[in-house]
């Protein structure tokens, strides 16, 4: 019965993130129909609601073979392949959030430093290289999985009942705390700087904006303002579903799996929350919503 009430919960919150992320993806393929380009940040938000996507579509197929143990059916590279997809896409998502809101700082902080006005103006080739090196980092740290997870086949619960060697329990716990730093406190530094960088800019400029009382000035500084506090809105649920997938790691990397589901639903928590915030916050989906 708990395994058919967790399974209903997480198809109704893949469910709302799918309509979500549809959405965005489908403004933002109208405005390249349009103009035949996609802003750098526009680019970025894109990509995040496909690898949201993504990450819905992997964990209904996890969520059904986990909770209903059909793990005897697909077997144990079917599982690998499945578990490697959790791993990948989620922390895509999470180096595209920290890349969004570098983007932001650039385009909104003035300083006169040469590295930063140089960035400035080639931002759309930095995006690039940001998104190959996200997807080629993310694929790297997540590929050495499959050589962990084994499957106890003679098991009544095979689905929770993978183990790593025990040769390999050094290796596993290395392998999960580097995982961690480079795909959670990493990035989470990056949209700190970026976002706290956003912030101080404004409270210190604040003075100047509002002596320029043209109205053009105002909406200016209100856009920046809302961009500020949704990026601190993402950070916000970026930290608390970080902070469940960091404590529910270390405890995998020691062999207590039956923890697991709490990270698989923290994931799907946030593929799902970050496009509400990414729909309120952002001007041209908010207005795109608005009209619909």
């Amino acid at each position: 019965t708990t395994d058919i009430v967790q399974l209903g919960v997480a198809m109704i919150i893949i469910g709302i993130c799918c309509l979500g992320n549809a959405f965005i993806i489908l403004v933002f393929l109208l405005e390249y129909r349009r103009s035949q380009t996609l802003q750098p940040y526009e680019l970025i938000v894109t990509l995040m609601a496909v690898s949201n996507i993504g990450t819905e579509l992997d964990f209904v197929v996890w969520f059904v073979v986990y909770l209903l143990h059909f793990c005897t059916y697909i077997g144990e590279t079917g599982y690998k392949v499945t578990h490697f997809f959790t791993l990948f896409l989620p922390k895509t998502v999470i180096w595209l959030t920290a890349w969004l809101c570098f983007v932001y700082c650039v385009k909104i902080v003035k300083v006169n430093w040469r590295i930063f006005m140089r960035l400035k103006m080639r931002l759309s080739l930095a995006v690039k290289c940001m998104i190959i090196g996200t997807l080629l980092l993310c694929l790297l740290l997540s590929f050495p999985v499959v050589f962990f997870l084994k499957l106890k086949m003679n098991s009544t619960t095979i689905c929770r009942d993978y183990y790593t060697d025990e040769e390999k329990k050094e290796l596993s716990f290395i392998y999960t705390s580097l995982l961690s730093f480079f795909t959670s406190f990493s990035p989470l530094v990056l949209m700190l700087v970026s976002s706290l960088g956003i912030v101080i800019f404004l409270c210190l400029h604040s003075r100047n904006m509002d002596t320029n009382v043209t109205p053009s000035g105002t909406s200016h500084s209100d856009a920046h303002t809302s961009v500020a506090i949704m990026l601190l809105c993402l950070i916000a649920l970026f930290v608390g579903c970080a902070g469940i997938a960091l404590s529910v790691n270390l405890q995998i990397a020691s062999g207590q799996f039956d923890v697991e589901i709490v990270i698989a639903l923290s994931n799907i928590i946030y593929s799902s929350g970050s496009p509400l915030i990414l729909l309120i916050g952002m001007v041209k989906l908010r207005k795109s919503f608005t009209k619909l």
